[in-house]
């Protein structure tokens, strides 16, 4: 392992700021917050030449040997003693335990679990523990909306603050929509002690990041199913939440899911992807022998008594299948808030196929769905493990979870499809 750089002095705030006087070799600084990706430069340090100031990411302190360091970030006890109602599993309490160990106060890193395993309900249980003024930074109107649930559920009579969807209203436990966040950091900068970021792999992005590393906060908790991302782009993750991580164990006996692949002669022809592809999407989108095909295989499993999600990657296709799916509602940007937990709600009762785009990608809880259409092609591994994941969640009406990934005629989306098909084996699951 090479010797840490050494460092004279730092300053711990929202991000941690050196003087280049102060590091004992800049370049080699340097160069522990840049990586070569796909030929491009990714850098996460920030530099002032008239100042002679870096400024990096708050934890990224593991890197360095400092000798004396000023820290100014937040941490104090909420006014409110906040009170968990639920009751974990023990493998939930034992993520739990894993942040409190340090003589019992919550410590910053990061804890994967997949999907269905209970996240959210174990960040509100660390919250609760921690008992300090706490921001739980999402980047969806869903997830925005399914965590003030769950708070309200699980802390009863705590106020819960919102930032996003048109609500500013800070309290000592707030959720907030990254860019909102972003929008407000000079209100928000100093409110709070801890920061628990969920689906924490979106964090590279420049705005996420820009939004997380401008709060002043002394602990900062990752939360995700994949915290890898197919651009590289988590080499940062560590020095966001430090490189302390948990992985959670998955002790349920959920079922793997099982594929059928849907074969079509259906065709997908691109050449050069940048200039083609969406000229394609939306060809294949729009074409009525697809339509009609995927609503024909959809209502013979749902008449086999399946609950559908049917993802497509535009919303006209998605309506045109709801004229021809039976019990068929979409679930997409525009759809308002009490329609979102209705259909939540009925799902496999009102509702027999949900109709989505990419918004179901992250972070929906819909227990009742076992069966998943991939109706657009794809080469993302870890979108489609998330995906997958939304028919994981366990269900006592639930038939087998089964995948059924539509297979187009191509050269370029042959070779998709045939990533996905070894991918899938990889996993089991193929039928």
């Amino acid at each position: 392992m090479a010797e840490k750089i050494k460092i004279k002095n730092a300053i711990l705030q929202s991000k941690m700021y050196i003087f280049k006087k102060d590091i004992s070799d800049p370049a080699r600084f340097e160069s522990q917050f840049r990586e070569i990706i796909d030929k491009n430069i990714f850098e996460w340090f920030d530099y002032d030449r008239e100042s002679e100031l870096y400024t990096i990411p708050s934890n990224a302190y593991h890197k360095l040997d400092i000798q004396k360091y000023s820290d100014q970030r937040n941490f104090k006890e909420a006014k409110t003693k906040f009170k968990f109602k639920g009751t974990l599993r023990p493998e939930q309490q034992k993520v739990s335990d894993a942040f409190f160990k340090r003589k019992g106060r919550v410590t910053s890193g990061l804890f994967q679990a997949p999907c269905g395993w209970g996240k959210t309900y174990v960040g509100c249980n660390i919250i609760a523990r921690a008992n300090v003024p706490t921001l739980i930074m999402v980047h969806t109107k869903l997830l925005f909306k399914q965590w003030q649930e769950e708070l309200n559920k699980q802390l009863p009579g705590i106020p819960i603050g919102t930032i996003g969807d048109g609500e500013f209203n800070i309290q000592e436990i707030t959720v907030g929509i990254y860019k909102s966040i972003y929008n407000n950091l000079t209100a928000l900068s100093n409110q709070f002690s801890m920061v628990m970021v969920d689906e924490a792999h979106l964090c590279p992005a420049e705005l996420f990041s820009n939004a997380l590393n401008n709060i002043n906060c002394k602990i900062k908790i990752a939360v995700t199913a994949t915290p890898k991302r197919k651009d590289g782009k988590h080499v940062v993750l560590d020095d966001y939440f430090t490189p302390y991580k948990i992985f959670a164990q998955d002790l349920s006996k959920k079922d793997s899911p099982l594929v059928e692949l849907v074969q079509t002669d259906i065709p997908f022809n691109v050449i050069d992807p940048e200039r083609d592809w969406s000229r394609q999407l939306n060809k294949l989108t729009e074409r009525n022998e697809y339509i009609n095909l995927i609503s024909q295989v959809a209502t013979q499993d749902i008449a086999n008594g399946r609950c559908l999600l049917i993802l497509s990657d535009r919303v006209s296709m998605l309506k045109n299948l709801q004229k021809l799916i039976k019990g068929s509602v979409l679930l997409i940007g525009e759809t308002k808030e009490e329609n979102r937990k209705d259909i939540l709600k009925n799902a496999g009762i009102k509702y027999t196929a949900i109709l989505s785009t990419k918004i179901f990608d992250e972070g929906i809880s819909c227990h009742r769905l076992d069966t998943l259409y991939l109706t657009c092609p794809s080469n993302n591994p870890i979108k489609l493990e998330q995906r997958i994941g939304r028919i994981l969640r366990e269900h006592p009406n639930k038939k087998h979870p089964l995948i059924k990934d539509f297979q187009l005629r191509g050269t370029i989306v042959y070779k998709q499809q045939l990533n996905r098909l070894n991918w899938y084996q990889e996993k089991g699951f193929i039928l």
